[in-house]
């Protein structure tokens, strides 16, 4: 519950009543987004460097299979990080959680700058999925519980754009700075994040299911910027209120009792509860069998077997620009469009530039003349990137928070993003084998699929969340399901 109802209403939007707070918030807490874009982007520009005889490590190079273990490891780790901060989300809170986030992403650079063996990046990587499972989980849930209705998707758009920028700053570095001095800078970042974000409050919804009430409205009354005036003051019990009945409603059990313990399984009981946790599970799913995250990974490889003269790293900062450029224009028409829209439309799009790309690799596996339309595969990777930077991929994110209720948002969220983890980890590690088995083309085309088949299930299952709160979600949801 928000304050929307308050906000559409005459002369509810007063200069004074200021929202710069609840920007700056979320912008602190994607601090440690924009420092996990490093930690992701840091292997495409140095695993050329790894596998080199110019290798830093003590033993030379690193092997092929090695270096598939150093990119894989990340999702591992991930993977069991999830669960790790699901249980710290519920039992220290979002704001404390979301610290703790740093202190595996300062071990992964520290590992980066000082560790001289195959062994201590193997931990690093570790390090840095341990990291990315916080940041997944944490960044979305800590966002939608302070939001507004109303900016709910740009502030949730912001995990995605954060995340992206803070790629691209790893392949310019890795591009025109040292190894070891890169990972000394980049580990400042972490450190800057526990300073800056420590100042920011606790999401009000996770104080009052603490029973926290005072500490709730003081967190309200920063985030929203309300003063004493009558007005202002309105307008916070009448959010307060709105959160009360939201956390009295998530204290039903199934059978109607009122459940004040912890979380369990049993609380996907509820109708609404299983819905939003199947929807998750699907929505993630789709999100990484797309291929968007797989052809990041192997973007040089695609320039190159399209015969781009590009540099393999300049080819990374090519399409890290067009992903930021796209997380930007998510900003911009999330709250200004249906989500249902932009999700469905960005699909089709992302399908349509996938079709194109296998088509090609189809013709040149033919050995049919493509000389011509060589410009096809980099132009196309370039629109899929794009539009799923717009829509496909930060809305996965935004509408998971939404749907799934507030009593089980940490338990379906760690579920669906430990799924995620798991699918990417496929994905990535064994892209390389399926072209072998059916071709780019085979590749690009079950991708296309994948994204058809994601618009289509927006389409048809998933609610319209766009300038909705909560509760009305979760009613809209129960209605679907009794309907």
């Amino acid at each position: 519950m928000t304050a929307e109802k308050a906000s559409n209403s005459p002369g509810s939007l007063k200069p004074d009543r200021k929202i710069v707070k609840l920007y700056l918030a979320a912008i602190g807490a994607n601090i440690i987004s924009l420092s996990l874009g490093t930690a992701i982007g840091w292997l495409s520009p140095f695993l050329p460097l790894l596998i080199s005889h110019d290798s830093p490590l003590e033993h030379g190079p690193v092997t092929d299979v090695q270096a598939t273990w150093i990119a894989s490891l990340l999702c591992i780790g991930a993977f069991f990080g999830t669960f790790l901060f699901g249980w710290s989300a519920e039992r220290f809170g979002r704001k404390m959680s979301l610290l703790a986030t740093a202190v595996p992403l300062i071990g992964f650079w520290a590992c980066v700058a000082f560790g001289t063996s195959v062994e201590v990046l193997y931990a690093a990587r570790l390090l840095a999925g341990l990291g990315a499972a916080g940041v997944f989980l944490l960044v979305p849930m800590y966002i939608t519980e302070i939001a507004e209705d109303r900016i709910r998707g740009t502030l949730g758009s912001f995990f995605i754009l954060f995340l992206n920028i803070g790629t691209l700053v790893s392949f310019v570095m890795g591009s025109y700075l040292s190894y070891h001095l890169t990972a000394y800078i980049l580990c400042t970042l972490p450190i800057a994040y526990l300073v800056v974000f420590f100042q920011f409050p606790e999401t009000p919804q996770y104080l009052i299911r603490c029973n926290r009430v005072r500490d709730a409205e003081c967190s309200l009354k920063y985030l929203r910027g309300y003063t004493s005036t009558p007005d202002h003051l309105e307008m916070l019990r009448t959010e307060m209120d709105g959160l009360l009945q939201m956390q009295v409603t998530g204290e039903k059990s199934a059978d109607g009792t009122t459940d004040q313990g912890g979380i369990s399984l049993s609380d996907f009981a509820s109708p609404s509860a299983r819905k939003a946790l199947l929807i998750g599970l699907v929505l993630v799913s789709l999100n990484q069998l797309s291929g968007c995250f797989a052809l990041i990974n192997y973007t040089a490889q695609i320039f190159a077997d399209a015969g781009s003269d590009l540099e393999p790293n300049m080819a990374a900062i090519i399409v890290g620009a067009i992903q930021i450029i796209g997380s930007y224009g998510s900003t911009i028409v999330v709250d200004r469009c249906q989500r249902k829209h932009v999700y469905i439309v960005t699909s089709f799009l992302a399908a349509i530039g996938l079709f194109a790309m296998g088509t090609h690799g189809y013709l040149k596996s033919q050995r049919i003349d493509v000389s011509a339309i060589n410009w096809i595969p980099v132009a196309s990777l370039s629109f899929v990137i794009f539009i799923a930077s717009v829509g496909l991929l930060p809305l996965t994110f935004v509408i998971l928070s939404e749907i799934l209720p507030p009593k089980v948002r940490s338990l379906g969220g760690s579920l669906c993003t430990a799924f995620l983890w798991t699918i990417s980890f496929l994905v990535v590690k064994y892209y390389p084998v399926m072209v072998e088995l059916v071709g780019l083309h085979g590749c690009m085309w079950m991708f296309s699929a994948v994204c058809l088949s994601a618009g289509l299930f927006n389409a048809i299952v998933i609610p319209e969340t766009r300038g909705r709160s909560i509760e009305q979600i979760i009613h809209a949801m129960e209605n679907d399901i009794k309907s």
